[in-house]
């Protein structure tokens, strides 16, 4: 088994632990993330408030049309309880109970106004609650496949370790500190494969001595224009 063979294997379990765990930082982000729920609890929060208000509106209207509904009781058992004979005082009682009766339909018009604004904050609210705890079980749901595809990740991950300890086992120190370096330096992938005479990492057509110096088993040969550790494949 060729040096450059090991370590282009060690490569290909490296870059499976790279996706891997890179997968999992992005499952724990996902699974940290309520932004759906919250957004979804403050328009229910803000159409409940809605509600309140509303509520609030009507039922000082209706007290307006009932407080209105007493002085027309009172304005009418004045104008035909007898004790008062004096046309003209009869007269502006008569003006006075028209007036508060025209003022009742203002007031009984801004308690339908306002019955109407309250059934719609309830609409929206019920809508608005249809919608968080369809949401609610939506993240659920996607919560719940990505903590499997989590615990899938892990244990593939337990397995690649292994056979990554199985792998550097059979490679020198120095070559693994190589390795490991160039890896830094070359955003994880320290090996390059050989395909048609060039570097696959970089595209490099590769010379008739770096090509042929690949080939030998015991020899680490670089790419001359990325760096990277060549296996001939």
């Amino acid at each position: 088994m060729s040096l450059s063979f090991k370590l282009f294997r060690l490569q290909q379990i490296d870059t499976t632990l790279d996706k891997a765990q890179a997968r999992i930082s992005e499952i724990d982000r996902l699974l940290a993330d309520d932004l759906e729920i919250r957004l979804a609890q403050g328009r229910s929060d803000s159409a409940q408030k809605k509600i309140f208000e509303a509520e609030k509106n009507l039922r000082f209207a209706e007290a307006n049309v009932k407080e209105q509904r007493i002085k027309i009781e009172r304005s009418q058992a004045a104008l035909y309880g007898g004790k008062i004979i004096n046309p003209k005082e009869l007269q502006d009682l008569q003006h006075e109970s028209e007036a508060l009766k025209r003022y009742l339909a203002t007031l009984e018009d801004l308690q339908l106004e306002a019955m109407l604004v309250l059934d719609e904050a309830e609409s929206v609210f019920k809508d608005a609650e249809e919608k968080r705890e369809a949401t609610g079980l939506q993240v659920a749901v996607q919560k719940d496949q990505l903590t499997l595809e989590k615990s899938e990740l892990v244990r593939e991950l337990e397995v690649n370790e292994f056979e990554r300890t199985a792998a550097i086992s059979s490679i020198d120190d120095p070559v693994l500190r190589q390795y490991e370096k160039m890896r830094k330096l070359k955003n994880g992938i320290a090996v390059a494969r050989i395909a048609d005479k060039t570097c696959a990492a970089c595209g490099s057509t590769l010379t008739a001595a770096t090509f042929s110096s690949a080939k030998i088993p015991t020899k680490i040969t670089r790419c001359n224009a990325c760096g990277r550790i060549l296996y001939p494949g």
